[in-house]
């Protein structure tokens, strides 16, 4: 198809505004990126989809669209009626055509116009190393869900197929798949030098995995597929770079639904920053999230400080965190921090953070160098508290980020309590204050096979109550008197001193 007749498309109301004498034009695929630099994720001969998220001034205009190569052209989609005027010169400079899309025109309908096009160039009968390709897209394109579309590829390669978060949840699957084989899945995508890869499963036999976007900013914000078998080649491949293509269009359909919520948000939280917000406008804008408030509602702020800045994944990794327990509407607050409001239906705040916390914990393994921090806020039942709310979720993430653990979650419940206080102390310093107190308790521990450690955190637990810290550990009351003795000798402490239970209790928590 041609840029010409892109803009005959009516539903689309595409607008030129530069390379009005480059409408005939080729289109031979499409693209979405806002990275600064996207040349590695665009090819030639693409439409160009961007909402200017990138944007910081004449130079970013410039080197962006220098970056974008040989591409048939560019369409913004922004809240701003006109793109900035230094990058409809860049365009003009470059000789490359500028469209607008209105606000409300989400970039998936786009992808699908220029998709359904493109199939029906191909012409009948399709060469037979584009058949099942066409198959796929015709099943996507024609309302066929990504159930539909995973089951359609399993076929295609007689394999069991599936689509999963980085977390190690599954998407969508051709047939279950137990816990600890997505995790080993997801470990595998997050920590392998060069994708696909593979993994080996204890009976012997693999399982491949294959990324679903490029143009992602990183791996903790992705997709991935995951297949039966090893890497496949040939048409075979061909199939699922193919799947790989229509599960980043589907994603990128629920995200321009995600992109409104947003939007809404953003406008919330504007008005509660500008200390006007009546309760009215908050109420209306919560009904227009579908946010209930009638089962409680808390805040969630999450940091993610990557390698290479870490701002484009904030959303969508604490959108990922808060799914399927608990789903909130996130946007972002900062250049790598996002904040989401979360109703609780049927979900304790307690199995809420638990259940972030270990999705985090699966990320940690794509970190790097890099660091996730949440802030969690204590529950409210109705919307005037709103704004405190967002800032006790804002106040623990700082908290939070005091800790310099790589995944670090600070509660409202836990800003008043000793927790807030090791959070503040400095890394090393809490680990000479656990090494002080315990360190001898841990190489004893480790070279004599005991549970010493164990017995004294129960023994604190406990309130010091032998018969309890006994029944507890399944042991006689006169072997937990030998226990508790050897720990005194080994530490040089009493643990009849109420000050010296504080240390230890406060050394045990210094993970």
């Amino acid at each position: 198809m041609r840029l010409r007749d892109l803009l005959q498309a009516g539903q689309l109301a595409l607008k030129v505004l530069t390379g009005h004498d480059l409408l005939d034009r080729r289109v031979r695929g499409v693209a979405t990126t806002d990275l600064p630099d996207p040349a590695m994720f665009v090819k030639a001969g693409e439409l160009v989809l961007t909402e200017l998220t990138w944007h910081t001034g004449p130079a970013s205009s410039r080197d962006f669209v220098a970056k974008l190569g040989d591409v048939a052209a560019l369409v913004a989609g922004t809240a701003l009626k006109v793109p900035p005027a230094d990058l409809i010169d860049a365009c003009a400079e470059a000789g490359l055509p500028l469209l607008t899309l209105p606000v409300d025109v989400p970039f998936s309908q786009v992808t699908e116009h220029v998709l359904r096009a493109l199939i029906a160039e191909l012409g009948t009968p399709p060469r037979p190393a584009y058949a099942a390709r066409r198959r796929l897209a015709s099943t996507l394109v024609d309302g066929g869900s990504l159930t539909k579309l995973v089951t359609a590829v399993a076929g295609e390669l007689d394999v069991p197929c599936w689509v999963l978060s980085p977390t190690g949840r599954v998407v969508v699957g051709s047939q279950p798949l137990d816990a600890a084989a997505r995790l080993r899945l997801a470990h595998t995508f997050l920590t392998a030098r060069f994708l696909p890869g593979m993994v080996t499963q204890k009976d012997g036999t693999a399982l491949s995995v294959f990324p679903v976007s490029k143009g992602a900013p990183h791996r903790i914000a992705n997709w991935f597929l995951a297949y039966a078998g090893e890497q496949v080649q040939g048409e075979n491949e061909d199939l699922v770079v193919e799947l790989a293509a229509l599960v980043a269009l589907e994603r990128s359909r629920l995200e321009a639904a995600q992109r409104i919520e947003r939007r809404v948000l953003d406008q919330l939280l504007t008005l509660l920053e500008s200390g006007d917000a009546a309760l009215p406008g908050v109420v209306s804008r919560l009904h227009t999230l579908h946010v209930e408030t009638e089962h409680g509602l808390l805040a969630v702020a999450l940091s993610a400080r990557l390698d290479g800045g870490g701002g484009e994944v904030a959303v969508p990794v604490l959108d990922e965190l808060l799914r399927p327990l608990a789903p909130g509407i996130v946007t972002a607050t900062g250049p790598a921090e996002a904040v989401a409001l979360v109703p609780l239906a049927g979900n304790t705040a307690d199995e809420l953070t638990a259940h972030v916390l270990r999705g985090a914990r699966t990320l940690e393994a794509g970190l790097g160098q890099g660091r996730i921090t949440l802030g969690v806020s204590s529950v409210t039942t109705g919307p005037a508290a709103l704004s405190s709310l967002i800032e006790e979720a804002r106040h623990a993430l700082t908290l939070a980020g005091l800790s310099g653990d790589r995944v670090s979650v600070i509660t409202g419940d836990d800003v008043s309590s000793h927790r807030t206080l090791l959070a503040a102390i400095p890394g090393e310093l809490r680990r000479a204050f656990r090494s002080r107190l315990l360190g001898r308790l841990e190489s004893y521990d480790a070279a004599n096979q005991t549970d010493l450690l164990e017995t004294l955190q129960a023994y604190l637990e406990e309130s010091g109550s032998w018969a309890a810290t006994a029944e507890r550990l399944h042991v006689h009351v006169n072997t937990l008197r030998y226990r508790l003795r050897r720990i005194e000798e080994l530490t040089g402490r009493s643990l009849n001193s109420w000050d010296e239970r504080v240390d230890f209790m406060l050394a045990l928590r210094m993970r």
